[in-house]
């Protein structure tokens, strides 16, 4: 904190004078250094190095304390304040070279309206607004929130949960599709291996770059889908599974989050929604949202926000866009917060989340946490009604509650919830990782009362195949009885850019783990891994769809742990059971 401290308070004298002092140049040489441009936008914050983590910590503090020095002062103030402010924070961004000044300059322009509104609305200081970041260094003591659902009855949880269900010609099969991640401007053989914007083959290779170009059917690199890839996906899926109807879970525009615009990610929604109602025309779409729907990207609100700051607009469009296959009634809950339920047949029901109410970079979490009450007390009603009137529920949910990047204080509520009516739900579906993956809820006793399937991406960004997955589902109890994986290798597609992608079966869950995919069944598999790493290899390698970069990197001891770590966790800050399984792994590695 002395650091961020130090760095602020020089920083100011330096707008103030333009004269930079000793130790200025000092803490910035040491700092533009010490971190990666790129990794710091495009991975997982747990997963950064520790070098980059202490960068974004102190970045995080200096920037906050800069700015509420400067507002408190009253020198952001005036005709000229937002111009003002933006010189601030574009000179701080780019003396700390976290990004150019294009960027910089394009990532205060979408959120500066909204988080000048919450930094004069509240009183919270650079380390608590900073402690939320999921970096044990910036994190500081501080009460827990807490969000308190009101249950109608009480449900206490005895045992793992635990069912068979076999497999029958009757099943259905449903496609999940996520983080397609589209990108209008993806531009082949354009700048991607040396590139280090937070997305890149979208610009032309500089002069004299021995760099490889963009791959023709997408690339390794930090790089999202071109639309011919897509369409190639979608003609390939049509013509190989009869599908029974699609899961669509969330993030369709790019991460190019310092240019987005609202008429650019509605167009791009409605372009991917007509591509699969073209492919699928018989076939119905539910749909959640993910955090790269709007604009500025990450942010939602609800009806306490200000008209100017709302994403109303968004909610209108998506409804437009889901409306054919979801009920009159559903419009209220998806015009008031981008989430609904839905009964496709009788005794049978979806709910599709908004699950931005739980990502720490939505800012409006900043702003008044307990925004987010409203979304989950609905949840617990809408569950409670479909366990009285016998029905078994489907949800899709953009983001694990395990990530790190998800609220811990929404993630304990959501698993009381998933707890509560563990009978009533038989799955659950999320995106955002771009990992083939999975998640085990358990209680704080160490039951395991739900399962989390994650589809991975079809974008490839980065260092992944382009993936899709088809669940094998019960046709009476909708609980998953297996699911498929289908890839295709990116560098022999590249090869041969004339020449559609070789889509192939990557592997079949059942026949590469266990048939019981129960919870109960799950946390056996978990154990079965810790005790066997051969098999936790395996699964590290279907992960990351084989991509040849992972490949070659492999997975290390410490891979291995992290990796069984995070199935075994549905809220970041509860690490009971990763430990148990850390412990198990350490005396068979």
């Amino acid at each position: 904190a002395s650091v961020a401290h130090e760095l602020s308070e020089e920083f100011i004298k330096y707008t103030r004078t333009g004269v930079e002092s000793t130790r200025l140049r000092q803490l910035g040489a040491e700092l533009r250094t010490s971190h990666s441009r790129q990794e710091i936008f495009t991975e997982s914050l747990v997963d950064l190095s520790a070098a980059d983590q202490y960068f974004i910590c102190t970045a995080c503090r200096a920037t906050v304390n800069v700015f509420a020095r400067t507002l408190t002062s009253g020198e952001l103030s005036g005709p000229n304040r937002d111009a003002e402010a933006k010189r601030t924070f574009v000179g701080l961004c780019t003396y700390l070279d976290i990004q150019s000044a294009e960027i910089c300059g394009g990532l205060f322009d979408l959120n500066w309206p909204l988080f000048d509104f919450i930094v004069n609305e509240t009183i919270a200081e650079s380390n608590s607004i900073c402690g939320l970041l999921p970096i044990t260094i910036c994190q500081i003591k501080q009460d827990e929130y807490k969000l308190n659902v009101t249950y109608t009855a009480n449900n206490p949880t005895t045992e793992h949960n635990s069912y068979t269900t076999p497999s029958s010609d009757k099943d259905l099969h449903v496609l999940q599709l996520t983080d397609i991640h589209y990108d209008p401007e993806y531009k082949v053989g354009g700048w991607a291996a040396t590139c280090q914007d937070p997305l890149c083959c979208r610009l032309d290779l500089p002069a004299n770059s021995n760099a490889a170009g963009a791959g023709y059917w997408s690339d390794y690199n930090v790089c999202d889908s071109p639309k011919h890839m897509i369409v190639n996906a979608f003609e390939h899926i049509s013509k190989t599974h009869k599908l029974n109807w699609i899961y669509h879970t969330g993030d369709v525009p790019p991460h190019n989050v310092w240019s987005t615009t609202k008429q650019g990610n509605m167009d791009m929604l409605t372009e991917i929604d007509s591509l699969i109602a073209k492919h699928f025309p018989e076939t119905p779409v539910y749909s959640c949202l993910g955090n790269h729907e709007p604009h500025p990207t990450n942010v939602f609100g609800n009806e306490a926000v200000p008209a100017e700051l709302k994403v109303d607009w968004l909610y209108q469009h998506v409804w437009s866009l889901w409306s054919k296959w979801l009920p009159a009634e559903a419009k209220t809950t998806v015009l008031r917060g981008g989430y609904y339920t839905v009964s496709p047949s009788k005794g049978y029901r979806i709910i599709a989340l908004n699950s931005m109410d739980c990502y720490l970079f939505n800012w409006w979490l900043l702003y008044d946490g307990s925004l987010v009450l409203e979304q989950l007390q609905w949840l617990h009603d809408t569950l409670q009604k479909a366990e009285d009137a016998g029905e078994v529920v489907h949800i899709l949910s953009h983001i694990p509650s395990g990530d790190s990047d998800c609220w811990s204080a929404w993630s304990a509520e959501y698993n009381r919830l998933l707890a509560h009516f563990r009978k009533t739900i038989t799955g659950i579906f999320n995106g955002h990782t771009h990992k083939d993956e999975l998640n085990v809820h358990y209680t704080a006793e160490g039951w395991a009362v739900a399962v989390s399937w994650n589809g991975g991406s079809l974008t490839s960004l980065s260092n992944k195949n382009p993936n899709y997955r088809v669940y094998q589902v019960n046709h009476e109890n909708w609980k998953v009885v297996n699911y498929e994986t289908h890839i295709f290798n990116l560098t022999a597609a590249n090869l041969q850019p004339d020449t559609p992608p070789n889509w192939f079966k990557e592997y079949e869950f059942v026949r590469e783990y266990t048939s019981d995919m129960s919870p109960a069944g799950i946390h056996e598999l978990l154990n079965k891994m810790a005790k066997q790493p051969n098999l936790l290899r395996k699964f590290w390698r279907f992960k990351h769809a084989q991509a040849d970069p992972k490949l070659a990197e492999g997975c290390d001891d410490k891979c291995l742990s992290q990796t069984i770590c995070r199935m075994a966790t549905s809220n970041y800050k509860d690490k009971t059971r990763c430990k148990q399984l850390q412990a198990i792994l350490k005396e068979t590695v």
